[in-house]
């Protein structure tokens, strides 16, 4: 068995309100979500659903809110907000998340666990939204 190093902050409280930057990637790195072409992502119908239901996150769960995005052929980055009183922690709302999309697409998307890194201040914000909207560029 291997032994995964955990990259959570430790006696950090994941439903605190505040700004998250998520990595999600699929499983095997498969490009199943599109090409990009002139640096810009055309999806496949699978790419579609993922910005889909990204946008729809909001609006499912109260107290949340989404960011800057962006879907790459086999990953997505994205900013969540949780906002004070939210009853998810940030565990339940993408392991919901990829489930949806899993169960939507009748295969295994994603690889196990995501990559999350808790927004600390107005400049690492302002940097990942950078990093997120220049990603396709550097593809």
């Amino acid at each position: 068995m291997h032994n995964r190093i955990n990259l959570r902050l430790n006696n950090f409280e994941y439903n605190s309100a505040g700004a998250y930057f998520i990595t999600l990637v699929c499983h095997h790195r498969s490009h199943f979500f599109g090409q990009i072409v002139a640096g810009k992502l055309i999806p496949t119908l699978l790419g579609s659903n993922v910005i889909r239901s990204w946008k729809q996150l909001s609006s499912r769960y109260d107290r949340i809110s989404t960011d800057s995005f962006t879907l790459m052929p086999n990953h997505l980055h994205g900013i969540l907000w949780l906002h004070p009183g939210s009853d998810r922690t940030l565990a339940n709302i993408i392991n919901f998340y990829k489930a949806g999309i899993t169960r939507e697409a009748g295969i295994k998307v994603w690889q196990r666990g995501y990559y999350d890194r808790v927004i600390r201040n107005e400049n690492e914000l302002n940097n990942i939204r950078k990093y997120i909207e220049e990603n396709p560029l550097r593809w």
